[in-house]
């Protein structure tokens, strides 16, 4: 940006460069989070995607009452598309002469140049970059959402008698075929018990008192682990409340 551009410019206020907002175009409505970031020294405009990769689309707006430029161009692969200005209703607002840019993660624009009124200056060049999200981040955090989905469906719980626990849970989807339950104490499994076709409990007698812990996997076609719950422990303890046991509900 030579002295004349920042002339010309310096009388505009937004959030980052000109521009008042830079959102995916999901999000265009709310407008609540900025997604870019200028780097005056390298004349560079930065798009961040939001953590969700399934948003490609950002919107680009320029709002001022009387900028000083007439004319804005996006450049992609050696040619130019000009901008239209437009009216830009945003909630139950509507600003005049908005400038309203889309760029896409899939198809990136090189640039965006910017025509001053009157020919006062060369055309200002403001190069764009795009910072992709964490593919393994979006990933892992979607498959925590699913696990705790599934957990929450499955709806495990038990409660224990004498010298017995009972086990009870619910399918955690559609694609389940069974159910696998292993039981241990002081850290070594004790056994492994399979519930029975139709069946949406287990019962595990013959417990000496202390402390156990168990874990739970579902299963779908063709022995395809759908849910594997973390240890969940209980312990079994000397008679109380009139003789009932002690209930536990996880």
């Amino acid at each position: 940006m030579n002295k004349y551009q920042e002339y010309l410019l310096q009388g505009m206020r937004s959030k980052e460069f000109y521009f008042s907002l830079c959102c995916p175009l999901e999000e265009e409505s709310s407008g609540k989070s900025f997604y870019g970031n200028f780097d005056k020294a390298t004349d560079t405009f930065t798009i961040t995607q939001s953590s969700n990769i399934n948003l490609l689309k950002y919107v680009l707006l320029i709002y001022q009452r009387e900028p000083p430029f007439d004319k804005v161009f996006v450049e992609k692969n050696g040619e130019s598309e000009e901008i239209a200005t437009t009216d830009y209703k945003f909630g139950n607002r509507t600003f005049p002469c908005c400038f309203r840019i889309v760029v896409d993660f899939n198809d990136r624009a090189d640039k965006i140049r910017f025509h001053f009124k009157g020919d006062l200056a060369d055309d200002y060049i403001l190069k764009l970059q795009y910072v992709e999200a964490d593919k393994e981040a979006y990933y892992a955090e979607q498959a925590k959402i699913a696990r705790e989905n599934l957990i929450k469906t499955a709806a495990i719980k038990h409660s224990t008698g004498n010298d017995l626990v009972n086990i009870y849970f619910q399918p955690c989807c559609d694609e389940y075929e069974r159910t696998e339950i292993s039981l241990y104490h002081d850290g070594q499994m004790l056994a492994k018990y399979k519930v029975e076709d139709g069946a949406y409990f287990k019962s595990i007698g013959g417990l000496a008192y202390g402390t156990y812990e168990y874990i739970l996997k579902q299963f779908g076609k063709d022995d395809r682990v759908l849910l594997e719950s973390d240890r969940i422990k209980f312990s079994i303890s000397a008679p109380n409340y009139g003789g009932k046991g002690v209930v536990y509900w996880n």
